[in-house]
């Protein structure tokens, strides 16, 4: 009977241990017009770069990791403490962003990009190396009118459709302040594209292949004070990979 007890006590402990630790990264999911990748960490994606046949660059904020095959590994190759809100490309060379703007047009609907190059990388991400402000080409940016905006919300794919985060209000269909939730994108063209989980969104990205990039925090379970992450208490991010360029 002690022996039994004992046993019992056993079992008892060890569930409640795995049930206070962290689940178990499970392989991306993919869904019929999605695929997915997750970050190595326990935060939430703020930007991703790159492309899904080859290399993609993700930012958890304050850390770069990169990966070749698909997100089934992971090289952490930045880490800084000053915030990186991206990535992008200039040529043969990549930059992180410390900065991003928020503007609100007199609609409501708010545009983000990125400004202020902080590091660059010339061997597709690898090493980074601290940004001098000496690159002939990103400083020759300043001079054109109208100057290019690297944006991350909304992002416009070639046949000048443009894809913006939804932002869904829960005041009601009216309101443009307050709480809101992202539960995917909207279209110029009036179409409404929602994924397959709700997220806490924060940056889109179109690849050479025009596929969109949607990237943000890990799935969310409730609202106001019941709000939670379903799966990961620091909200493991996820970015999801349209198949094929979006209509």
């Amino acid at each position: 009977m002690r022996k039994l007890l004992s046993l019992s006590l056993l079992v008892m402990t060890l569930s409640c241990i795995r049930m206070d630790q962290e689940p178990v990264p499970d392989v991306p999911v993919e869904y019929p017009d999605w695929y997915t990748i997750t970050s190595p960490i326990d935060k939430p994606i703020q930007s991703v770069w790159g492309d899904w046949d080859k290399t993609l660059i993700i930012s958890t904020m304050y850390e770069l990791f990169r990966t070749t095959d698909q997100g089934k590994t992971w090289q952490k190759v930045h880490q800084q403490s000053t915030g990186m809100f991206g990535v992008i490309a200039l040529r043969d060379t990549l930059f992180t962003m410390n900065g991003l703007r928020n503007m609100q047009k007199p609609n409501g609907n708010q545009y983000s990009d990125l400004v202020n190059p902080d590091h660059y990388s010339v061997d597709d991400g690898i090493t980074w190396l601290r940004y001098a402000k000496r690159n002939a080409v990103f400083d020759s940016l300043h001079t054109l009118s109208p100057k290019i905006r690297f944006m991350v919300n909304p992002v416009t794919s070639t046949d000048s459709t443009t894809y913006t985060i939804n932002r869904v209000f829960l005041d009601g269909p009216t309101a443009t302040t307050g709480l809101f939730e992202t539960p995917g994108v909207v279209t110029s063209d009036g179409r409404r594209i929602d994924l397959p989980q709700l997220h806490q969104l924060s940056s889109l990205y179109l690849d050479s292949k025009q596929r969109l990039y949607i990237a943000g925090s890990d799935a969310v379970c409730g609202r106001g004070f019941d709000f939670a992450f379903c799966n990961f208490k620091g909200g493991r991010g996820v970015v999801y990979i349209s198949k094929r360029p979006l209509p």
